[in-house]
């Protein structure tokens, strides 16, 4: 009889009138449908049938209880056959019964159970494996050893295959935390070893799933993992599939040539090794000849790495596997015993593996025997690996006692495995609290004990996450909650205790050298507890942010400040990791960690190899960019190659940043980018005359200056998200760039030289201590050119270095495509205030002549002072209505000419006035050597120019100097003085006083709503400006000097004319007059004050006497 005879008596039960033989159809039916079921190869059985008849007869079943009755077969059989019914049937309520009793299977069956239903599932494509127990359940069958008889090879097959499954399984995790990656890493092993059993049946169709991008991307991913416990089941599935794909058998004997370096070799011998499975006696023979090969004699790891690869070949080759194995363990060290050790708990027979370990027991008591080889570490390793590979020792390890509570998961399901969880959690707790208490490590004894917790504590709850989906089987919703919160607990605990063995005073270089296992298996204790540490451990997202933040600040630490030491490549990689889950978990950015590893390292190769630790993309590609930065800036006499070199490289990382991942990434990327194009013209620059001609912004090294400010502000940023407690204090190193410019500009305007040298020295100072490293170094090399530059010289840039072309400034968001705003077409920005943009326009028909007049064209922008007492659109309607107001203003020498005013502009309305060129009255007097009479000169220009507009009801509402340019036609280089100064920025200007006029140093206290004549006066309100102005002026230092804009206005508020350094002034006759007309200015009541052709008058009686002083004024 066929079988699908045997099927189609589901249908035929209903017309079978004998209530005997329709049950024993039944159960023919069902037994054969679960022989079918079991082999994933045979899809759909059930086809063809018809599902009306197939309900009608399971109703039948069901009403006659059989559906219930189903324990005359195994668990998976009888639920794997459940599953595909309800499958077969149409929508309705048999099929919800159904579909009830096969989730209550997945969630209480045992492991076989479970293992049948979820490749159904995943064969299915659905969704039903989602949540934490589920993620659990699925975890668990994966770790399950080879001997426990569940296998999942099917189920990991399936999961891979299919694309949703595949990036939820594979692509996600491959860049996850260690348990994560080994999971992935576990499942490609167990995909690979059903597909290469298929291919040994002639079906090499699921070879192909390897094919797939996502696999093969995931693939090479976890091949290339720093930790072999994530390569090793790679490896060992590359060697699997060698037997049915050539391509991977021409890898593995590529890989063993001896050009080639240990993370080829290790890689390739385990793939050797697992290829026994299905290539037999070629393969053994082919690890014989490696194992008498020259890459054996140079590396002492081959042996180990190919007991790594042997778990699927001993299962297929038990009697080669065993005899290659007492080899490996003869010819290897620690290393092979401890992988020994892994390799029997595959459970992989009776007995298998015996031989061996005697063979590397003895080795263990013999090094035992010996006086101590002054590495504490190294002994009590010995004596671990000797106890777990005796089965004689009753004391069960940490790792015996979670297989243990897999064994529970394998035979009595999920409720039994989570009682036994919870008794493996209270052995963990013992070995914290014996950690705890052996905190003094200078103690040989209390090396060795704490040595043995921590490595088991490693192995079992860190190396691998089994303990925490045994705790997580109960678990409701997508992540595991407070069941799993004791677990977090103990992660707590071992990182206070790590913590404090690695930042303490012992971590000196002879420690490295006399205990050096005891002090690597501690950082890779670190290393291995922040990568597994996560969401899935504990779901109190503070606590775990609090240990990311104090474990990398510790790492980074002990990178910044470690002598050399062979410890040094395990603390890089342990900061790597570390910095790798902050990024991961979002408590920092990638921008964040490129700072701070810039920051804590100079050697380029450190970088390299904290970007090889790194297990995000993103930040492995930044990192290594930035040891590309470093290693071009090595050179101890750099050359213009040299820097052309490191801004290649600097806009190189930039470029290697993620795009669009945050504001601050973006940041980061645009201020390394404006720092490569500030540095091109300062590098390449042949005299400072073609310096200023290169530049880009209104000074040499204005775009400089804003760079290193910006970067300097994120390095702050970064330094406290990652834990540093460092006072507020703005960066000084755009005022340090900021103070060289201004000795440029000087030396420009009177052809004076001066040596730069301190400057530059200075500078270099605050680089160095607010900076990476590699930003300041090629900041300051570049810097350095400055100081032999003649002011005049030849325009062409040397040989050496040819800095590309100056860069626009950008403009903002906002601005239209076109760049025409109302009738004017905008050519380039010049900047941004706290009230709007200033850009230079011209009109649009003379857009493309560049001989044509240009103006300054301003946008309002609704600024946080205004914001104080007004909304966006109540400024804006104020700003349209007092625009008219300008109208009426007067040609004057020392007021910009207003050109028009178009408040239907869109996206924003504009207001067009002349062009003033030459510096600001704020710069010109920094980088001007004055004496009073200019000074007064100056003063009674803006006087002038203030007196004017009042007199037709207008006032500017934000004097102040940056708002005053000193017209300079020839700009800095011309041949001509600087002439008037010319009041500029018109943009609050009016007839009528608005709340956030004005700037925090010059505002009147009206401004800020403290108006005692109550009038809301506008014309005050610049008088009161102008005090201000005209005491900074004359004594080259702002009259309130507060920590920030909130104290400022507050100091405002507190005088009535007299603060202290305008009574300082009184003390001196010369200074007694200038002081009272200050006080007059800067009454505190509007009413109390002079009108601007007062305080004209006055200071032209002044002006005499105050002439005869030396500038500044001391006050």
């Amino acid at each position: 009889m066929a079988v699908r005879d045997y099927l189609d008596g589901f249908v035929q039960l209903h017309r079978i009138p004998d209530p005997e033989e329709r049950h024993a159809e039944w159960r023919q039916a069902f037994a054969t449908l679960a022989a079918l079921v079991a082999d994933h190869r045979r899809a759909l059985p059930l086809e063809g049938l018809d599902p009306e008849e197939l309900e009608r007869s399971l109703i039948l079943a069901k009403e006659a209880g059989w559906l219930d009755d189903v324990d005359w077969l195994s668990g998976p059989a009888s639920a794997a056959a459940t599953y595909e019914l309800a499958s077969a049937l149409p929508p309705g309520e048999l099929k919800r019964v159904l579909g009830r009793q096969v989730l209550r299977r997945l969630q209480v069956g045992d492991a076989a159970t479970f293992v049948a239903l979820a490749t159904q599932l995943a064969e299915g494509g659905r969704r039903a494996l989602g949540g934490a127990a589920m993620r659990a359940r699925v975890a668990l069958a994966l770790d399950l050893p080879i001997g426990a008889g569940a296998r999942a090879d099917g189920l990991a097959l399936a999961l891979i295959s299919r694309r949703e499954l595949s990036r939820e399984w594979l692509a996600g995790p491959s860049t996850g935390s260690l348990p994560s990656r080994r999971l992935a890493a576990r499942l490609l092993e167990r995909a690979a070893r059903e597909a290469a059993h298929r291919a040994a049946e002639g079906d090499d169709g699921a070879t192909r799933v390897f094919d797939i991008p996502v696999v093969r991307n995931a693939w090479e991913r976890l091949l290339a993992d720093r930790e072999s416990l994530v390569w090793r089941h790679v490896a060992a599935a590359r060697g699997l599939l060698s037997y049915a794909r050539p391509e991977f058998e021409e890898e593995i004997d590529r890989h063993l040539s001896p050009g080639l370096g240990v993370t080829e070799w290790r890689r390739a011998a385990a793939s050797l090794a697992a290829s026994i499975a299905y290539s037999g006696d070629f393969a053994l023979a082919r690890c014989r000849e490696l194992l008498s090969s020259e890459i054996a004699q140079r590396d002492p790891g081959i042996p180990a790495a190919m007991v790594q690869g042997l778990p699927r070949a001993a299962e297929a080759e038990p009697d080669a596997v065993e005899e290659l194995l007492e080899q490996l363990v003869r010819t290897g060290g620690l290393a092979s015993a401890e992988a020994l050790v892994e390799l029997r708990r595959e459970r992989l027979g009776q007995g298998f593996g015996e031989w061996a370990a005697r063979t590397a027991t003895a080795k263990l008591k013999a090094l035992l025997s010996k006086e101590r080889p002054g590495d504490d570490g190294a002994v009590a390793l010995a004596m671990a690996v000797s106890e777990e590979l005796n089965p004689e020792i009753e004391r069960p390890t940490l790792r015996e006692q979670v297989d243990a509570a897999l064994d529970a998961f394998v035979e009595g399901g999920a409720l039994a495995a989570s009682a036994a969880a919870m008794t493996t959690l209270d052995a963990a707790e013992q070995r914290v609290a014996l950690l705890e208490r052996c905190e003094e490590s200078s103690d040989s004894d209390a090396r060795v004990v704490s040595f043995r917790a921590l490595r088991e504590l490693d192995i079992a709850l860190l190396e691998s996450d089994t303990l925490a989906n045994l705790m997580a089987l109960g678990s409701r919703g997508d992540e595991p909650g407070a069941e799993l919160r004791p677990l977090g607990d103990l992660f707590q605990r071992m990182t206070n205790w790590l913590v404090l063995q690695e930042g303490s005073e012992s971590s000196d270089r002879r420690e490295v050298q006399e205990h050096f296992t005891y002090r690597v298996r501690r950082t890779r204790a670190l290393l291995h507890l922040v990568d597994a540490d996560g969401r899935r451990v504990d779901d109190r997202a503070d606590l775990r942010e609090r240990r990311r933040v104090t474990t990398a600040q510790v790492l980074l630490r002990r990178v910044a400040e470690d002598p050399p030491s062979k410890l040094r490549r395990a603390t890089l990689a342990a900061a790597s990791r570390a910095c790798d889950a902050l990024v991961r978990e979002e408590v920092a950015e990638v921008s964040d960690v490129v700072l701070a590893a810039g920051r804590a390292s100079h050697d380029p190769s450190d970088l390299y190899t904290m970007s090889e630790a790194a297990m995000t993309p993103d930040l492995e590609n930044a990192l290594r960019a930035f040891a590309k930065l470093q290693k071009t800036l090595e050179e101890k006499r750099p050359t213009g190659r040299t820097v052309r070199a490191a801004l290649d490289a600097l806009a190189q990382l930039a470029h290697d940043l993620p795009v669009a991942s945050s504001r601050r990434v973006e940041a980061l990327r645009h201020g390394m980018l404006d720092l490569a194009r500030a540095l091109e013209p300062v590098a390449g620059a042949t005299s400072l005359h073609g310096l200023a001609e290169l530049s880009v912004g209104d000074t040499p090294l204005a775009a400089l200056e804003s760079a290193v400010q910006t970067l300097a502000t994120l390095m702050m940023g970064a330094r406290r998200r990652l834990g540093e407690a460092i006072p507020y204090a703005k960066p000084s190193s755009g005022p340090a760039v900021r103070l060289i410019d201004l000795y440029i500009e000087r030396a420009l305007r009177v052809g004076e030289e001066r040596d730069l040298s301190d400057a530059i020295q200075s500078a270099s100072q605050s680089f160095d201590e607010e900076l990476p490293q590699g930003f300041a170094r090629v900041a300051a090399i570049s810097l350095g050119n400055l100081a032999a530059l003649p002011i005049e010289g030849g325009q062409t840039p040397r040989t050496s270095f040819l800095p590309a072309a100056p860069k626009e400034a950008p403009l903002p968001a906002w601005m239209p495509p076109s760049r025409v705003l109302g009738g004017f077409y905008v050519t380039r920005a010049i900047g941004n205030g706290a009230v709007g943009s200033v850009f230079v326009a011209r009109r649009v028909d003379a857009r493309h002549d560049p001989t044509a007049e240009q103006f300054a064209l301003k946008v309002p922008e609704y600024s946080g002072a205004a914001a104080r007492t007004l909304s966006e659109d109540e400024f804006l309607s104020l700003f349209r209505e007092e625009a008219g107001a300008l109208l009426a203003l007067p040609r004057h020498e020392n007021i910009a000419r207003f050109v028009t005013f178009d408040a239907g502009a869109r996206p924003k309305p504009i207001l067009v006035m002349e062009l003033v060129d030459g510096p600001s009255l704020e710069r010109y007097v920094d980088g001007a050597t004055l004496d009073m009479p200019r000074a007064l000169e100056l003063l009674d220009g803006v006087a002038a120019g203030l007196e004017a507009m009042h007199r037709v009801g207008v006032a500017h509402l934000d004097v102040k100097p940056s708002n005053v340019i000193v017209r300079d036609p020839d700009g800095i280089l011309g041949p001509k003085p600087p002439d008037e100064p010319v009041l500029v920025d018109f943009g609050l200007a009016g007839r009528t006083l608005r709340p956030g006029c004005g700037t925090a140093n010059y505002g009147a206290p009206e401004v800020w709503g403290h108006d005692e004549s109550g009038k809301a006066l506008a014309q005050p309100a610049d008088v009161y400006a102008f005090g201000c102005l005209a005491f900074e002026l004359l004594t080259r230092r702002t009259l309130f000097q507060e920590t920030n804009d909130l104290a400022t206005l507050h100091a405002h508020l507190q005088h009535d004319g007299w603060p202290e350094k305008v009574g300082r002034l009184t003390t001196d006759p010369r200074t007694q007059g200038f002081a009272e007309l200050v006080r007059r200015c800067i009454r505190r009541n509007p009413d109390d004050r002079e009108s601007m052709t007062s305080v004209r008058r006055a200071l032209g009686r002044l002006r005499p006497g105050l002439s005869t002083l030396q500038w500044p004024i001391e006050a």
